[in-house]
C-alpha cells in the first residue's frame, strides 16, 4: 500500500474497489438467501449470498491478484478482501463522508462524465455496432438510380409514382437497369465515366458505408431482383442486387498513381505507358516503395512508398478494388488499372482475416458515430422515453407560432429574428411539450432554431429542429434516471461511490495516522531495523549542466588529472550552472547512468543527454554495503506500518460489525447444494 493518498482519487477509486475490496458482519445468518444461494458472509443485518459475491468477483477479476492460486482458492482470498472493503465503506458512511459537500461535488462530476458515454454505447451505439459487423460479413453488389426529392417534401406521390413506373419498366425487360440509370438517375455520377456509380454501378457494398435505409434495402433483396423504390435522405431510390459474397477480409496495399496530363486519350495513353514501364521494373527486382516515392502523384501515399494501410471490401473505388483483391501472395503486383484518378499498379502487402467482433468493436463504433442512423436511434430513445413517461410534443402550436410570425416576417430572416426577440406575445410562453415533469415553452426554441440553416419556407425544417430538441431533452431525462433503469449502470456508479468513500476514510484511518506517527514509526523501525539495508552499490559522481560547453571542458579537466573537487570549484561560477551530485547504482536503470556499469574506478564518460540537462559521470568506486538510517528507511517504513494500521483497523471493524465469513461455502462449482455445506462461522 503507499504510504500517502495516490494522486487522482476520482480515477482510481474503481481499481482499488477491484483491489482492496472487503466488508461483512452480523449476527448469526441462515444457510441461504432469499436468492436461494449459501450466504458467505453477514454483518450487522446484512448477508452476502453467494450470488452477490460471485457477481462481485467476476467484476474485479480481471484486476485480481495471485495467478497461482487455484480458481477456488482466488474466490476464497477475494472474499476476506471484499467484506473488508464493505466494511470500511460502512464505517464511512455512518460517519457521515457521504454527506461532505466535496464528496458530492466528486461524485456528481463522475457521474455526468459516466453517463452520458455509457447510455450511448449500451441504449444507442451496441445494437448499431453489432449490425454493422454482422452485416460485414458479406457484399452485395448494387446499382441504383436516384429521383432527388427534398427531404422536407408534403408531396411525394408524383416521386414514387415515377420510381414506381421506372422499376416496372426494367421487370418487364424494356430496358435494362444500366440504360435506365444513365437515362433517368438523377445522381450526377451515373453520366460520370470511370467512376463508381456510372450507369448506376455503385459497386460491393457492405455495412456502414450507405444510410440506413438504403443498406437495409439492399441486404433485403435478392440476387437478379429489382428492388424500391425506398426513400433516403437524397430522394426516392430504386436498385438492383446483382452479387454477394463473403467478406474477404482486408489486405494491405501499395500503388503508384500516374495522373494523366490532359484529357485526350494520347495523354491516358503516355500515363498507361508509364506505369507499364515502372511494372517492368519492379518485376526485374527494383523496390516497389522507391518507384513510389519517386513517381507516385498520390500525395498522401507517395512519400510512404505508395502504401495504402489495411483495407476491406467497399473502401476503394470498384475497378481498383477488384485488382487489389485479385492479388494472391505478398509482392505480387496488378497490371496497370484505370480508374477516376488516373493510372494504378497494385502491389500487395499482407493479407490478414476478418478481426472479431471485440477487436473491430472501437473501429465500427467511431464508424458508427458519424452514420446518420445513430442520430436519428437516439432520436427515437426520447420518443420512447416520453412514451414512457407521459411525455408529449404539440407539432400544432409550434407550427401556429410560425404561421403568425411569417405574416410579418420574411422567411429568410426568421432565424435571426427568433434568435434575437424570441417569439411574440402570446406565443413565447405557451406550452408546446412537456417531458416528464418538465414543460416547455415556444422561446425555449430560440437557441435550437438559430443554426437553421434553410432556403425558401423554413417552416417544415424549424418544426423537425423542434421535434428533434423535445427528443433530446427526453435523452438527457433518460440519462438522468439510468440508476432506476438499468441495474449495471447503477452497480458501476455504486462501485465508484463506494472506492471514493473508501479512499476518504482510508487516509484518515491509514495513511495519515500512519504517515504522522512518528514514534510507531521509529518503534517498528527499531524492532525490524535488520530488514533495511542497503546492498555493495557503485557509487558514481555527476557532473551536470544544461549546456555541453562547460561539460566538455570538465571533460578536458578529468582527463588532465585534475580532481572532481577542484574541477567544481573550477567552474564555480554562477554562469556555468554546474552542478556535482553523488549517485549510487545497483545494477541497470535503463537511463544514461547504465553507461558506468562498464567503466573502471577514477573513469569518466563523455557528456551525455539526461532529461532535460546534460551529465558527464565518474564512477568512483563500491559503495559497501550498510544499514538504511531511519530517514534512508522511512518510505519502506510508512508503508510497511501502514499494513499494520490497516489490519488492526480491520479486526476492529469486524468486531463492531460483528462481521462473518464463511469461505467454505464457495463451492467449486457454481450451484453446489447448499443444503450440504457446513456452518462453521469464522
Amino acid at each position: 500500500m503507499s504510504p500517502v493518498r495516490p494522486a487522482g482519487a476520482a480515477l482510481a477509486a474503481l481499481t482499488l474497489f477491484f483491489t482492496l475490496l472487503a466488508g461483512c458482519g452480523g449476527s448469526r445468518a441462515p444457510l441461504v438467501g432469499d436468492d436461494g444461494t449459501p450466504i458467505v458472509a453477514q454483518w450487522s443485518a446484512d448477508t452476502l449470498t453467494l450470488t452477490e459475491f460471485r457477481d462481485a468477483f467476476h467484476a474485479a477479476e480481471s484486476g485480481m491478484g495471485d495467478s497461482t492460486m487455484t480458481p477456488l482458492e482466488r474466490e476464497r482470498d477475494f472474499l476476506d478482501r471484499y467484506v473488508d472493503f464493505r466494511l470500511k465503506v460502512l464505517a464511512a458512511r455512518e460517519a457521515g463522508y457521504a454527506s461532505d459537500s466535496t464528496y458530492r461535488v466528486e461524485v456528481q462530476q463522475y457521474r455526468d462524465q459516466l453517463a452520458g458515454p455509457y447510455f450511448m454505447d449500451r441504449e444507442v451505439l451496441d445494437d448499431i455496432v453489432r449490425d454493422i459487423y454482422t452485416k460485414q460479413a458479406e457484399q452485395v453488389q448494387v446499382s441504383h438510380l436516384l429521383l432527388r426529392l427534398d427531404p422536407y417534401a408534403a408531396d411525394t406521390a408524383a416521386v414514387y409514382a415515377r420510381a414506381t413506373q421506372i422499376r416496372d419498366s426494367i421487370r418487364a425487360g424494356q430496358l435494362t437497369f444500366a440504360d435506365a440509370a444513365t437515362r433517368y438517375s438523377q445522381d450526377p455520377s451515373a453520366t460520370r465515366e470511370g467512376g463508381q456509380g456510372y450507369r448506376g454501378a455503385l459497386g460491393w457494398i457492405t455495412g456502414g458505408q450507405t444510410v440506413y435505409p438504403f443498406e437495409q434495402a439492399l441486404y433485403d433483396t435478392p440476387v437478379g431482383q429489382i428492388g424500391g423504390p425506398l426513400r433516403t435522405q437524397f430522394g426516392v431510390h430504386v436498385i438492383e442486387v446483382t452479387g454477394r459474397r463473403p467478406a474477404p477480409g482486408e489486405i494491405r496495399a501499395a500503388h503508384i498513381l500516374i495522373r494523366p496530363e490532359g484529357p485526350t486519350p494520347a495523354d491516358t495513353a503516355a500515363a498507361l505507358a508509364q506505369v507499364e514501364s515502372l511494372r517492368a521494373r519492379v518485376q526485374a527486382g527494383e523496390d516497389f516503395g522507391t518507384l513510389a516515392r519517386q513517381y507516385s502523384q498520390d500525395p498522401g501515399s507517395g512519400p510512404q512508398g505508395g502504401d495504402l494501410g489495411f483495407f476491406g471490401g467497399g473502401r476503394m473505388v470498384p475497378s481498383f478494388e477488384a485488382a487489389a483483391f485479385a492479388l494472391q501472395s505478398p509482392n505480387d503486383i496488378s497490371m496497370p488499372v484505370r480508374t477516376q484518378f488516373g493510372v494504378h499498379l497494385i502491389q500487395l502487402t499482407e493479407k490478414r482475416a476478418r478481426p472479431t467482433f471485440d477487436d473491430q468493436y472501437e473501429e465500427l463504433k467511431q464508424l458508427a458515430m458519424r452514420l446518420p442512423r445513430t442520430a436519428l436511434r437516439r432520436r427515437a430513445l426520447g420518443r420512447e422515453f416520453m412514451t414512457q413517461n407521459g411525455g408529449a410534443y404539440d407539432e400544432a402550436v409550434v407550427r401556429s407560432a410560425l404561421d403568425a410570425m411569417l405574416t410579418t416576417v420574411a422567411s429568410d430572416s426568421l432565424t435571426t429574428v427568433l434568435l434575437q426577440n424570441g417569439f411574440p406575445a402570446p406565443y413565447g410562453t405557451t406550452t408546446f411539450a412537456t417531458v416528464g415533469d418538465s414543460t416547455y415553452t415556444l422561446n425555449r426554441l430560440r437557441a435550437p432554431f438559430s443554426r437553421v440553416r434553410v432556403g425558401g419556407d423554413p417552416r417544415p425544417a424549424l418544426l423537425d429542429a423542434a421535434e428533434a430538441w423535445v427528443e433530446e431533452q427526453a435523452v438527457a431525462q433518460a440519462v438522468n434516471g439510468l440508476e432506476q433503469r438499468d441495474p449495471e449502470f447503477a452497480r458501476l456508479f455504486r462501485s465508484y461511490t463506494d472506492g471514493v468513500l473508501y479512499f476518504r476514510i482510508a487516509e484518515d484511518s491509514v495513511w495519515t495516522r500512519a504517515k504522522d506517527d512518528e514514534a510507531g514509526l521509529r518503534a517498528y523501525y527499531e524492532a525490524h531495523q535488520a530488514q533495511y539495508r542497503w546492498p555493495d552499490r557503485r557509487r558514481v559522481l555527476a557532473f551536470r549542466s544544461p549546456g555541453d560547453s562547460v561539460l566538455t571542458a570538465v571533460t578536458a579537466a578529468l582527463d588532465a588529472g585534475t580532481a572532481p573537487a577542484a574541477v567544481l570549484a573550477q567552474f564555480s561560477a554562477p554562469r556555468f550552472g554546474l552542478r556535482l551530485d553523488t549517485v549510487f547504482v545497483n545494477d541497470s536503470t535503463r537511463t544514461a547512468l547504465d553507461a558506468t556499469l562498464s567503466l573502471a574506478p577514477g573513469q569518466h564518460t563523455g557528456v551525455l543527454a539526461e532529461r532535460s540537462r546534460l551529465a558527464v559521470y565518474i564512477y568512483d568506486g563500491i559503495e559497501p554495503a550498510r544499514p538504511k538510517r531511519f530517514d534512508e528507511a522511512r518510505a519502506e517504513v510508512v508503508s510497511a506500518y501502514q499494513e499494520i494500521v490497516e489490519s488492526d483497523w480491520e479486526a476492529r471493524l469486524r468486531a463492531r460489525y460483528q462481521a462473518r465469513t464463511y469461505p467454505e461455502r464457495i463451492p467449486p462449482v457454481m450451484g453446489a447444494d447448499a443444503a450440504s455445506l457446513p456452518s462453521s462461522p469464522r
